[in-house]
């Protein structure tokens, strides 16, 4: 993962556990001792998704990137120690915005 940012290491214990990821996102109000990135998201799925992803005790922040394209994304990071229930719980959610709940990736039921 590349960041865009650079803030010295020491300044860690000081900023608390959040400190690498950019400014300006959101988060679902769970915290962890580890983040990663899991995936890209239309700006209208992160109030969702994240809501989603707090009802199922999974840690995400989502942050803008390519603030200058024509169509906003976000990037969303997920609690290491949650990112297995994280996975799950996209497909589902992602699926169900998508219109194909119930069935698989390759379309069928």
């Amino acid at each position: 993962m590349s960041a865009s940012l650079s803030r010295p290491a020491a300044q860690v214990q000081r900023l608390g556990r959040l400190w690498w990821l950019p400014p300006g996102g959101l988060g679902n109000g769970i915290d962890d001792d580890g983040w990663a990135p899991i995936l890209e998201l239309a700006s209208d799925q992160v109030a969702p998704v994240l809501a989603a992803l707090r009802a199922a005790g999974v840690p995400a922040y989502a942050a803008g990137v390519r603030p200058g394209a024509a169509r906003a994304r976000h990037k969303l990071w997920v609690g290491t120690s949650a990112y297995g229930r994280a996975e799950a719980t996209l497909i589902t959610v992602l699926a169900s915005a998508s219109g194909r709940s119930g069935r698989a990736a390759d379309g069928r039921p």
